[in-house]
């Protein structure tokens, strides 16, 4: 499969489905998340992009080269750049009330809601577990009218001798790999 027909996948999402998209490295999930959110913005929607392993200004550089006008987004609010760990507790797990609050406000907002989501660098914090829970939390199918993509650096995904993607293919409704996209029943 082409990055184009990836890219086609990636927009032909609809409303609660949960995709898992596993990245060779930033470059190349960037080429991908990015005209996914711009999608969103372009039809009055909402993006969203979450990430603990790139500076944030990196990720605001990077979309602003893509044609995404960060700046007018981000203040309108139809646009959300933060840091995922944002979303952990004192002690380092996951808090399942801000994700939930989070998620919950993001509905609320009228056009398509598009939901970037890299938890990658919790996994290599070994919250695998944590990260796990919360994505079984979600399930294959959301409840909530968004589109989440959860993508992983490839390297995490023989975490756990393989279990990791295991734990992920069960998750989600799609999965997307370097030169695939499949629909997971």
């Amino acid at each position: 499969m082409e990055r184009s027909d990836i890219l086609r996948a990636l927009q032909n999402l609809a409303p609660q489905d949960h995709t898992v998209l596993f990245y060779s490295d930033i470059a190349a999930k960037r080429s991908l998340i990015f005209p996914f959110l711009q999608d969103a913005l372009a039809k009055q929607g909402m993006a969203v992009y979450a990430t603990g392993h790139e500076p944030l200004d990196e990720v605001r550089a990077a979309m602003r080269l893509s044609g995404i006008d960060v700046d007018n987004r981000e203040a309108e609010r139809s646009l959300i750049i933060e840091d995922i760990r944002a979303f952990t507790t004192a002690d380092g797990g996951l808090d399942d009330l801000k994700i939930d609050q989070a998620l919950a406000d993001y509905a609320t907002h009228a056009g398509p809601i598009r939901i970037v989501a890299d938890p990658t660098i919790l996994v290599k914090q070994d919250m695998i577990d944590e990260v796990i829970r919360r994505e079984r939390i979600l399930r294959r199918r959301l409840e909530l009218p968004l589109t989440v993509v959860c993508p992983y650096e490839d390297t995490v995904a023989s975490a756990r001798e393989g279990e990791f993607l295991i734990d992920m293919l069960r998750t989600h409704n799609y999965a997307i790999f370097p030169g695939i996209a499949m629909l997971l029943t």
